[in-house]
C-alpha cells in the first residue's frame, strides 16, 4: 500500500490481514509494516543494474534487455530496424589533456545528443566507455543518411557553444535489421561495431596522410 501521511510524504507498506472467529463472531487482523526503505533500495539497484550512473541512459544489460522484446515483436509487426554503433574519438587525449571531469562531460554529451536526434521509441545506450549504441525502430535502411546528417548537425552545433574546451566528434557503424532474415542483436552489434571501426581506421589514415603533406 502506497501511504500519503498529512505532510504530502509518501510511505509504502506491507500489508497483512487474518481472520479470527471469537465467540462465533469474524475479526479481521491486520497488520502493517513500513517498507519503504526496502522499497526504495530494491528500485534504486534495480536502476544501477539498467542504467548509466553518468549519462542516465540504458547501460549494456538495460539495452540487451530491451531489445531483445522489440526483436521478437518486430518479426510479428513487420518492422524494420537501424542500429548505430558509436565511438566517441579522441577521449583519452580529453582525459590527459582536460582531466576526467571534461571527459566525463564529453561522454554526457553524447547522450544528449542521442536523445535529441533519436525518438523517444529509439533504445539509446552506453554500452562500453566510450561506446555508444541507438536503435531506431521502424526505420528503413534509406533514413540511414538522413538520420547521420542529424547527428552531425547536432555534433556541430555542440562543438559551436562558447567557452568549450573540446570538440566533439564520432565513428559510426550503422547495420540495417531486415525482419525477413531476422539475426540476434549480438550479431549486429558484432558487425556495426566492425563498421565503426573501419570508420575509425580510415580517419586516421586521413589524419596521418595530411601530417605528412
Amino acid at each position: 500500500l502506497e501511504i500519503i501521511r498529512s505532510e504530502g510524504m509518501t510511505r509504502v507498506a506491507e500489508m497483512k490481514s487474518m481472520e479470527l472467529m471469537i465467540d462465533c463472531k469474524l475479526f479481521h487482523i491486520v497488520n502493517l509494516r513500513d517498507i519503504t526503505d526496502h522499497v526504495r533500495l530494491r528500485e534504486e539497484l534495480r536502476y544501477a543494474s539498467l542504467y548509466d550512473e553518468l549519462t542516465g541512459i540504458f547501460n549494456r544489460r538495460g539495452f540487451l534487455l530491451s531489445v531483445q522484446n522489440f526483436l521478437q515483436l518486430s518479426i510479428r509487426k513487420k518492422w524494420n530496424k537501424l542500429l548505430f554503433y558509436m565511438d566517441c574519438d579522441h577521449l583519452k587525449k580529453i582525459n590527459d589533456d582536460l582531466g576526467h571531469e571534461q571527459g566525463d562531460r564529453a561522454l554526457i554529451e553524447i547522450a544528449e545528443i542521442l536523445r535529441e536526434v533519436f525518438r523517444e521509441s529509439d533504445i539509446i545506450a552506453r554500452i562500453g566507455g566510450d561506446e555508444f549504441v541507438a536503435l531506431a525502430i521502424d526505420t528503413y535502411a534509406d533514413c540511414a543518411q538522413l538520420l547521420m546528417k542529424r547527428l552531425q548537425k547536432c555534433l556541430q552545433s555542440y562543438n559551436k557553444k562558447e567557452n568549450r574546451q573540446f570538440a566533439l566528434s564520432f565513428s559510426i557503424g550503422v547495420v540495417n535489421y531486415d525482419y525477413h532474415n531476422p539475426c540476434t542483436i549480438e550479431n549486429m552489434l558484432a558487425s556495426a561495431d566492425t563498421m565503426m571501426y573501419e570508420e575509425k581506421c580510415k580517419k586516421r589514415m586521413t589524419r596521418n596522410d595530411n601530417t605528412t603533406a
